[in-house]
């Protein structure tokens, strides 16, 4: 069986746990503990400490895209990389838009921004909980700010960054102006990452106002959740 390591509250184990259950896998779950892993106590199953990783049999892999090439190789069932080249690119370029500029924007919104942080709060207490709430409000929210500050997405004007997350929903409903995945006409990868830092910026009460007036992206999410459950 295939053994998944995780932080639970992170989009990509959520693209990882349903790539395993859109291919049928069956798999056991190993919440990861921040402070361990930290201490290196993982690094027989992530030497990067990058999570989610997974082992299977004799194979440890880590990094979600990694780990999607590493099942659809492994187990060819169910595809979720498409074999038509063209298609194969726009498949890899839009799940790069997701792990690399949609995941920014989550982690803003969601996670420095105190009032849709209590939101998400509870879940990480529950992967932390030798850390009191109200400090651990704080460490998320310092952690994360200078992060995205790095990065960019976090030195922006809030009124700024719900402009860009009201255009980055629209890029999404423009994808399925025609066709009812993201790419091709079957559900990929490319659908998995883009729903995973989805649901997280959900969390935010501006992303849900941002959703409210898209006709096509809730009957996509439905789509994918029929295949590959979270």
């Amino acid at each position: 069986m295939i053994e998944l390591y995780q932080f639970s509250t992170s989009p990509f184990a959520e693209k990882v746990r349903r790539a395993l259950h859109y291919k049928g896998l069956a798999y056991s779950i190993h919440e990861v503990d921040r402070r361990a892993a930290r201490e290196g106590e993982y690094s027989i199953v992530s030497p990067t400490g990058k999570f989610p990783s997974i082992k299977d049999g004799e194979s440890i892999v880590w990094d979600s895209t990694d780990i999607i090439f590493y099942l659809e190789k492994r187990y060819g069932d169910q595809p979720l990389v498409p074999n038509d080249p063209r298609t194969a690119a726009e498949a890899h370029a839009i799940e790069e838009w997701a792990d690399e500029s949609l995941y920014f924007y989550e982690m803003t919104i969601r996670l420095t921004w105190e009032h849709n942080l209590d939101e998400a709060l509870d879940e990480f207490a529950e992967t932390m909980p030798a850390i009191p709430k109200d400090q651990l409000r704080q460490m998320i929210i310092q952690s994360t700010s200078e992060l995205t500050s790095t990065q960019g997405v976090g030195r922006k004007p809030r009124d700024q960054i719900v402009t860009d997350v009201e255009r980055q929903f629209q890029h999404i409903e423009g994808l399925l102006a025609d066709r009812e995945w993201l790419v091709g006409d079957r559900i990929t990868y490319a659908d998995l990452a883009v729903l995973s830092q989805v649901n997280a910026m959900l969390y935010a009460a501006e992303a849900r106002v941002a959703m409210d007036n898209k006709r096509l992206i809730q009957p996509w999410i439905d789509r994918v959740n029929s295949l590959a459950r979270p």
